[in-house]
Order: C-alpha cells, then structure tokens, then sequence
C-alpha cells in the first residue's frame, strides 16, 4: 500500500497527539488554518499541508511568536 496522500482527522489527531475535537477546531480557525478539504461529507487533511502547518507553529514558537 503507497504512503497516505491524507489523513482523516482522528488519524491527524493521532499524528499531532492531539484530541479529535482539537484537530477540528484546528480546521476551523480563522487564523493559520489547519489545511483540509472536503471528499463528499467526509474532511481529509493532506500529510504535506500537516507537515507545513506544524513547521510553521514551530517556527512561531521558536522566533518568540504566540503559541496559539
């Protein structure tokens, strides 16, 4: 089986450590969203969009940025 183009968010929240609910707020922020998009009713997160968005909290964090 190739490597996930997307994780579901239970498997995101499962990579990040994080609650289910947590990863859905992620999605639903305004500011610095959590990349998703929608295949029919369900929400998929793509790994390199989750990838980018962790870099970029770390990169927050480490330059004495808000830790959202």
């Amino acid at each position: 089986m190739p490597d996930k183009l997307a994780y579901n968010p239970t498997e995101a929240a499962q990579a990040l450590n994080v609650s289910r609910p947590t990863v859905y707020n992620l999605m639903n922020r305004e500011i610095d969203r959590l990349p998703n998009f929608k295949v029919g009713s369900r929400r998929l997160i793509p790994v390199d969009g989750l990838r980018a968005w962790v870099k970029r909290q770390a990169d927050k964090t480490m330059d004495g940025g808000e830790d959202d």
